[in-house]
């Protein structure tokens, strides 16, 4: 099994049902436990569901939805159950898999706020399953925790959430910062120009005056961190390039023409003593090449890019023939 990797979807999902219990309803979790054969939801994926019949998430990408929204209405669960879906004996699961799921009411797990708190805050969390005892619990992530079955023990690891950071304000920056947002990404962003600052839209989002280099070095960059350069003004953009190469971040990119990059990769050499290996770690000029000007499409570009390095994927513009 594989670790998930908390998606936005889910967190919402969670969310959702919480509003959803507050709201009155009766609601239960059901969390994807384990899969065999072909499954388009993995290990970790969760929805909600009310005894009324709303639903909210996935555990199946549609195939099997239904039908456990029916068992649901038809009687439900008062404390934790497991169920097995399989295409031998469901007809709505055509695919040949089979589905492990854990089925538990809302309202019985313990600890509810502080759960949601470190779901929302991006800290990685461990859901435990007793199968034999009927039980679950969940806690902060240690060191040797993986998702992971042993016996009757389940473990779901969700891991810190990914990273983006974002140097620059600029249009082409909000493009990216929605993207990346719909996406799950934890996200902030900064600019030392004041006139841009004053312009970004999105409140919620946390945002730093500083310059670039002190901007980076204030912040853990791992390897689950990307970052993007947008100003398009070197004075700016250096900075944080010059940073983010020497971290551990999986994606450093910088917004520029092919004339550019050359002129930036030339200035970077002669006057701060870097290699080509090094700047070889550098995407740019930044994103998949999809011929376009128009900013969203730019965006689009730049998250493809992030998102086949984050998913080991060599993108067939950047194969060696």
């Amino acid at each position: 099994m594989e670790p998930f990797s908390t998606a936005q979807n889910e967190l919402n999902t969670i969310l959702q049902g919480f509003a959803l219990q507050n709201s009155g309803e009766n609601v239960l979790l059901a969390t994807v436990i384990k899969t065999w054969g072909s499954s388009p939801r993995p290990a970790g994926a969760v929805m909600v569901l009310t005894e009324s019949g709303l639903m909210c998430g996935s555990v199946s990408g549609g195939c099997i939805e239904d039908e456990l929204a029916l068992r649901v209405k038809k009687a439900f669960p008062v404390t934790m159950e497991q169920v097995e879906y399989a295409s031998d004996t469901s007809r709505t699961l055509p695919c040949g898999g089979t589905l492990m799921l854990v089925l538990e009411p809302l309202s019985s797990i313990d600890d509810s706020e502080e759960l949601i708190r470190c779901l929302t805050t991006g800290e990685s969390v461990t859901r435990t399953f007793d199968l034999a005892a009927n039980v679950s619990s969940w806690g902060p992530t240690l060191d040797d925790d993986k998702t992971e079955i042993k016996g009757q023990i389940v473990r779901l690891v969700y891991e810190k959430a990914w990273r983006i950071l974002i140097i620059g304000m600029g249009e082409l920056a909000q493009c990216v910062y929605r993207q990346a947002q719909f996406l799950g990404y934890s996200i902030e962003v900064c600019d030392p120009r004041e006139d841009y600052r004053s312009s970004w839209p999105y409140s919620e989002c946390s945002v730093s005056d500083c310059y670039p280099d002190d901007f980076l070095k204030q912040r853990v960059l791992d390897s689950k961190t990307a970052i993007v350069t947008l100003t398009h003004d070197p004075k700016i953009d250096d900075m944080a390039i010059m940073e983010a190469l020497a971290s551990e971040a999986f994606y450093v990119g910088a917004l520029g023409s092919i004339r550019t990059t050359r002129s930036r990769e030339r200035r970077l050499i002669e006057h701060f003593d870097f290699s080509e290996g090094e700047l070889a770690r550098l995407r740019a000029p930044i994103g998949v090449d999809i011929n376009s000007r128009k900013p969203q499409e730019i965006a689009l570009s730049i998250m493809m890019q992030i998102t086949a390095e984050r998913n080991n994927v060599i993108l067939l513009s950047e194969r060696v023939l």
